[in-house]
């Protein structure tokens, strides 16, 4: 089928896009535009040049009423939704949402925690939270491996960075997962007004934190955010709270939806569990290859500032972009054979998985290990990934990340006990 025949919101592209992919590297098409969206851009080539051009490519795409989660279609706000926004707190451009010189800034304050020692320090609580995971799950017949495990390690360990309750671990997921549709996705108006309560709920929930963290700074992020100084001034609530939503996001979806998506390659090709059970090392290359072949974050977006061409497509001034770090991942000019999993292709880690350029994911270190060190624990208890029903898999509604809802595996084994 032709690429200008795909429907990118169409439920069934959404639940596999691969074939869209394919049609668009095969005829070359440098620029598809998607009906009420915007603009997809997938050649690697491409979506690497926009992603560095940040003076064309924008990441500020909510413009100057700051980063609030209304959803990518160009509707305008109904009264009742934009009454919900306005009575939470305010917020600014930052972080996520800014070019540099400002996101350059804003970057630096977290590149302090993300760095490779302060993970590497990390990596012996991540592995306590697997176990303590795989020990509650001991002995049930079968337990479901995304909402049981996948979601709840890189939940447990951003909450502990952020220096929040791993009590209120549960509300934040349901708070990130609104707010990332709400980035991410085209939302009807029922879902705007979910979108914006969680909004408000959650920026009111850490303005009481940052406050806190003020007169009582602690050894975690919030605190960092909290007293840290740019040009000599503190950073207001307004610049925290994005940065803080970033974090709690970036720290959540990526991570679980590459543990899900990783389990289902295992369960598509057993070979490859026995393989990573008999050479451990080799759980690092295939997560790579994950990234690559079933990106947990399909695309990202950028507003363009300026007129723009790419092949015969001219994309007006102020136009949505999304660049497709899952569709450059399938890109037959990089990469050989790109529909076939290949952990030991010659360059595994020239994929955009985490994106790329200024805005290069900040924790994809700390993704990587969560996602590594969940594997070492559930092959350390688990006798084998094994489907514990005969129900088709259901994707995520969404074209922008990519991810199982739910994933039921037959159980673990007890603790001390070796797999079977």
């Amino acid at each position: 089928m032709p690429v200008a025949d795909y429907r990118l919101t169409d439920p069934a592209v959404m639940a596999d896009p691969y074939p869209f992919y394919a049609a668009l590297h095969e005829e070359n098409a440098r620029a598809v535009e998607v009906p009420g969206v915007g603009y997809w851009v997938g050649r690697m080539n491409d979506v690497r040049s926009c992603a560095r051009n940040t003076t064309v490519f924008s990441n500020s795409y909510f413009g100057d009423a700051g980063p609030l989660p209304t959803g990518v279609n160009a509707d305008p706000l109904q009264p009742d939704v934009q009454a919900l926004f306005d009575s939470g707190p305010p917020v600014v451009n930052a972080l996520w949402t800014t070019d540099p010189p400002v996101h350059s800034q804003h970057r630096k304050l977290v590149n302090v925690a993300f760095t490779r020692r302060w993970v590497e320090e990390r990596s012996a609580g991540i592995r306590a939270i697997a176990d303590e995971l795989l020990d509650a799950l001991a002995g049930a017949a079968q337990f479901d491996a995304i909402a049981d495990y996948a979601v709840q390690i890189p939940l447990l360990v951003i909450a502990d960075a952020l220096g929040v309750p791993r009590a209120d671990r549960e509300q934040f997921k349901h708070w990130s997962d609104d707010i990332l549709a709400g980035n991410l996705d085209v939302l009807d108006h029922e879902r705007r007004l979910q979108v914006a309560r969680s909004w408000v709920d959650a920026t009111r929930y850490f303005v009481d934190i940052i406050e806190s963290r003020r007169r009582n700074p602690q050894d975690d992020l919030i605190s960092r955010l909290a007293t840290a100084e740019v040009d000599g001034e503190r950073l207001e609530n307004a610049e925290i709270l994005p940065i803080v939503s970033t974090l709690l996001l970036a720290g959540n979806e990526t991570t679980t939806n590459l543990i899900g998506n990783s389990i289902v390659r295992l369960l598509e090709e057993p070979a490859l569990e026995r393989r990573l059970r008999d050479r451990p090392a080799d759980i690092e290359p295939f997560l790579e290859e994950v990234l690559r072949h079933d990106a947990p974050v399909q695309c990202l977006y950028r507003v363009t500032r300026a007129r723009f061409r790419l092949g015969d497509v001219e994309i007006p001034e102020g136009a949505q972009v999304m660049l497709g770090w899952g569709c450059a991942g399938r890109d037959p000019e990089f990469f050989d054979d790109p529909a076939r999993f290949d952990m030991d292709r010659y360059n595994l880690k020239e994929h955009v998985g985490f994106g790329y350029g200024p805005h290069l994911c900040v924790g994809l270190g700390l993704a990587r290990a969560e996602a590594r060190i969940a594997f070492e624990a559930l092959f350390a208890r688990l006798p084998g990934v094994k489907r514990a029903d005969e129900q088709p898999l259901a994707y995520l509604p969404t074209f922008a990340t990519r991810g199982v809802r739910a994933l039921r595996l037959q159980g673990v084994s007890a603790t001390g006990q070796p797999p079977l």
